[in-house]
């Protein structure tokens, strides 16, 4: 009956009150029953007191009043103690009901109060928020929600929730996931992305949270959830992954393509410097060494890409093999290394590492120059050493040794690139690189570059020899 207008509301008081006027007559004056009938006037002043509150009382003292003019007129009987008794009965019955109706009717506004200042809190939010009922269906929503989708406010209160937005492919794992959560499964889904439709068709992914709504019992009735439209931040994500993917395509083909050209340019250059003396042969050594910086260069690119794209994940290395083998690439030089079986955590890309270091105190150093590896434990780490008799580095120096594309000191000196992904590497396992004077205080004895790396346990190994390789 709340949902009748105003109008209506007076027109069925109008019939009551007609009805209640003819059951006087006819129980008075032609039934002669006295006021049985009475017990329908509690309909009107309950129906008034629900509608218009106070206004009860007087619908409740007009039937009253009928109730003593009936008897009056039409019995022979005179009023007794019960007939005012009745009369008061319905302006206590009118006066109580009204008061609880006041009562509910001002807990209604407050709800309604409140329940609007939520709606326009979440009506300025940049993002949509929905209530979802444990029926699946809509309670709320707010106005971006309703914007984003395509609908107006009313055509989504009360629709299921999963068969109007969520697509098809996803709405029964979707349902699954939300009956789990009202039925009070622990695990969260937390964030993620969810693809729903618009009015329109059209897809949209929403990046999307949600968290479980329950009663004045602590059950759960519903779930709140909001989502925040990431399409535009997924689509470009996809076309610059693409755009990647070509871009690698591309290196890759390049690197090969110059690698294998290098490689036919470096045994014609071999061969040449086998048959030529003198002068000429000075050249094919430059000719070879520029060979070689290309070689190098072509390395460190397709290391720094490999870095970047996370193509290696860390596991257990053999540090051991790794650094055996970084010495069998230079079989010409004095490099000593006493052999110790530990294994650490690293990827593929850990021997570029020492191909850096050792390389670089070959190439900085004078032609005598020795070069020894130590590797030493400590507490679950492993601190490796790569030492020169070299030049060393000044002190100066050593706070920018491995800043990208830093010159050197010398005529020799690169650009600093090696070093720079050396300690990116480092960094990738989680440990520190430095660089230190071999012999303390005495930066012109030599250096020594040092980093650490994470010990992980695995079966032992039989001790290996030392390897001591001499020019």
């Amino acid at each position: 009956m709340t949902s009748l207008t105003e109008q209506q509301r007076m027109a069925v008081l109008m019939v009551l009150l007609a009805v209640s006027v003819f059951l006087t007559y006819y129980f008075h004056a032609i039934l002669m029953l006295g006021t049985v009938f009475s017990h329908f006037f509690y309909i009107p002043i309950i129906l008034t007191a629900l509608w218009w509150e106070k206004r009860s009382i007087p619908v409740a003292l007009f039937l009253g009043g009928l109730v003593v003019v009936g008897t009056l007129a039409f019995s022979p009987d005179p009023l007794v103690l019960n007939d005012y008794a009745r009369v008061l009965m319905f302006v206590v019955i009118a006066f109580v009901v009204a008061s609880l109706s006041e009562q509910l009717k001002g807990r209604e506004r407050e709800v309604k109060k409140q329940r609007d200042l939520v709606q326009r809190y979440l009506d300025v939010a940049g993002v949509l928020f929905v209530v979802i009922g444990a029926d699946h269906t809509v309670r709320l929503i707010n106005r971006h929600g309703c914007e984003m989708l395509g609908y107006r406010e009313e055509e989504l209160i009360g629709k299921d929730w999963f068969a109007t937005v969520v697509p098809e492919a996803s709405r029964e794992a979707r349902r699954q996931v939300f009956d789990a959560a009202i039925a009070g499964d622990p695990v969260s889904p937390g964030r993620r992305e969810n693809p729903v439709f618009t009015r329109n068709g059209e897809e949209l992914i929403l990046a999307w949270q949600d968290t479980v709504l329950t009663g004045d019992d602590g059950r759960p009735v519903g779930l709140i959830g909001s989502g925040s439209d990431i399409t535009d931040r997924i689509r470009a994500e996809e076309r610059l992954r693409a755009a990647h993917d070509e871009a690698n395509l591309y290196l890759d083909i390049m690197v090969h393509d110059i690698n294998n050209a290098n490689v036919a340019a470096l045994g014609y250059a071999d061969l040449l410097g086998e048959v030529l003396e003198g002068t000429e042969q000075q050249m094919v050594r430059k000719l070879r060494s520029g060979i070689s910086r290309s070689i190098e260069i072509i390395q460190n690119v397709s290391t720094i890409r490999r870095l970047h794209s996370g193509e290696t994940a860390t596991r257990p290395i053999d540090l051991d093999a790794v650094i055996r083998a970084g010495i069998a690439h230079h079989p010409d030089a004095g490099i000593a290394y006493e052999g110790k079986p530990v294994w650490v955590m690293a990827d593929d890309l850990l021997p570029e590492v020492f191909t850096n270091l050792i390389s670089n105190s070959i190439k900085f150093g004078d032609p005598e120059v020795e070069v020894r590896v130590r590797v030493e434990e400590d507490d679950g780490a492993v601190e490796v050493s790569v030492e020169d008799t070299g030049p060393g580095v000044p002190d100066r120096v050593k706070p920018l040794l491995f800043t990208r594309f830093r010159p050197g000191t010398n005529a020799r000196s690169g650009k600093g690139l090696g070093l720079y992904i050396t300690k990116m590497l480092v960094a990738r396992y989680g440990g520190r690189i430095r660089v230190e004077d071999r012999v303390p205080g005495r930066p012109e004895e030599g250096a020594a570059f040092r980093f650490t790396l994470q010990r992980c346990d695995r079966p032992s190994v039989p001790p290996n020899r030392a390897v001591i390789a001499r020019p």
